[in-house]
């Protein structure tokens, strides 16, 4: 299925989202406790491709689970998206390892050949009155 980008806003001309992903996207993900909104966020960020980004914001009042720390950790090192999102798919073989994720993300830091070739700015807010608003931003910037 092709989708052909209609928009007149020429401020996400420069959005390279998925083809099935609109240029301009705002969304919430909602739903009762152990259902995969983590799984379906960590996706939705990490696979190559799917979102064009450069500005991360995260709010949410869960952000003490490890998924997220993990996440901000490796945002901060500036690893690429497809290295962060092997943390994630080989986390089986790291917790059966008995390996922190935190040293694993160091090493991972300090022997990666190449960081991000753009690194994402990262910021994880526990209060909505905190959330910066993206206006305040420039068109330029690629917030999500």
């Amino acid at each position: 299925m092709e989708v052909k980008n209609l928009s007149w806003n020429e401020h996400i001309a420069n959005k390279n989202n998925h083809n099935l992903l609109p240029k301009s996207l705002r969304g919430l993900i909602v739903g009762k406790s152990g259902c995969p909104k983590t799984t379906l966020l960590l996706n939705l960020l990490l696979r190559p491709s799917w979102l064009d980004y450069s500005k991360l914001s995260v709010f949410g009042k869960s952000l003490f689970q490890p998924e997220y720390k993990i996440l901000r950790k490796c945002f901060e090192e500036e690893l690429p998206k497809e290295t962060i999102m092997r943390v994630f798919e080989n986390r089986d073989e790291i917790q059966q390892e008995q390996i922190s994720p935190s040293v694993l993300i160091d090493a991972l830091a300090k022997n990666q050949l190449q960081h991000s070739k753009e690194p994402i700015e990262c910021n994880f807010y526990a209060s909505a009155d905190d959330v910066p608003d993206p206006k305040e931003s420039p068109p330029s910037i690629k917030i999500l």
